[in-house]
């Protein structure tokens, strides 16, 4: 979820920016040249050389999202390299959930729109689930219904996909062996094709459900115990995943923060494509395009033949890699099992093109 976000500047001029929400964060971010308009401290930044974000000595600046003020104070910040964030994010800072944790918040995905009130403005509607709160991160996590279990879950719009312990999906295998599963993430559950990410375990699971209502065939990614641990840490209690925004696209959700309860309304199902696309990770990188990061198997085999790891992708059909987005990549690999792809890679300083069949995983 990208917003336009007003940074107040100190002389008190203002600063627009495209902003990311990410509900899975405690930490404000900001890219290099917003910092550097806003006089914040960069003396950690190295003058030349690859690296990744430092943290500032500087406060937080003052946030206001559509001339609301939003509580920074106290928040530590923390500086990219650059114009952006992550690489394929068109954003220059990323708004965490700690800078929500005094207000009512609404997460809108059918009518694309955030809003942010002060506790008490707004009317609740939808199903209630209560939530537990980290008071000092803002982080949340809610009792949600797995495969018949009551799992402790974050929930996450900052993540693209639903990323849950290994030992859920290992359970998963045991219990239902005829589930089908592969290895390596795809659609929404390929986020920045971290090297973790082409070994999850990637299976659909046929219902998340919250309180009284479900989400269905959702794409989920096992990845190991310690990455939720670590999470766990600075959420408010221990996770076994979390809820990511393939699912949340399909709701309004309200987060009453005080009060410690969350409130979800369907809105119309996602399509149910999220899966069927050509059968490779992506990693987007810093300088702009993509490079394959994995290659799925389906049936014992490679989904894409004349594709390895390590290429460069130049073109999705028309589509150009360079400077797109990640999600405008990702569309243009999807579409119905079976259709076929053109795909150009570089390798080695040539360009190869190669025919790629979308296929239904896993």
């Amino acid at each position: 979820m990208i917003v336009e976000a007003q940074f107040v500047r100190p002389d008190g001029t203002i600063r627009k920016a495209r902003a990311w929400v990410d509900t899975g964060s405690q930490h404000l971010v900001v890219a290099e040249s917003l910092a550097r308009d806003l006089g914040l401290d960069l003396s950690g930044l190295k003058k030349d050389g690859p690296q990744d974000s430092v943290d500032s000595s500087s406060p937080a600046p003052p946030v206001r999202l559509g001339g609301l003020p939003v509580d920074t104070k106290g928040i530590k910040v923390r500086v990219f390299p650059g114009t952006g964030l992550r690489a394929g994010v068109p954003a220059e800072a990323m708004l965490p959930a700690s800078a929500f944790r005094h207000d009512h918040i609404v997460f809108d995905y059918p009518a694309l729109r955030l809003t942010v009130a002060r506790p008490g403005i707004l009317k609740p509607r939808g199903n209630a689930v209560p939530c537990r709160v980290n008071p000092e991160t803002g982080l949340f996590l809610i009792a949600a219904v797995l495969d018949g279990e009551t799992v402790q879950m974050g929930v996450d719009n900052g993540s693209a996909g639903t990323w849950v312990s290994e030992s859920l999906t290992g359970t998963w295998q045991a219990r239902h062996p005829d589930w089908p599963h592969t290895t390596g993430a795809l659609g929404s559950a390929n986020f920045f094709g971290f090297p973790f990410e082409t070994q999850g375990t990637l299976m659909r699971l046929p219902e998340l459900r919250m309180g009284t209502l479900s989400a269905r065939d959702v794409a989920v990614l096992g990845l190991p115990q310690g990455l939720f641990d670590w999470y766990s840490k600075k959420s408010a209690g221990a996770v076994a995943g979390f809820i990511g925004a393939n699912v949340l696209k399909g709701f309004r959700l309200e987060i009453d923060f005080p009060n410690g309860m969350t409130y979800w309304e369907a809105g119309p199902p996602p399509k149910p494509i999220d899966l069927d696309i050509v059968g490779v990770t992506l990693r987007p990188e810093a300088g702009g395009g993509f490079t394959i990061a994995g290659v799925i198997a389906k049936d014992g085999k490679p989904a894409v033949m004349g594709v390895r790891p390590g290429d460069k992708l130049i073109r999705v059909a028309s589509l150009y890699a360079a400077g797109a987005l990640m999600g405008t990549v990702m569309d243009a690999l999807r579409g119905q099992p079976g259709e076929t792809r053109t795909l150009v890679v570089e390798r080695g300083g040539k360009q190869l093109t190669v025919e790629a069949k979308v296929t239904r995983f896993p």
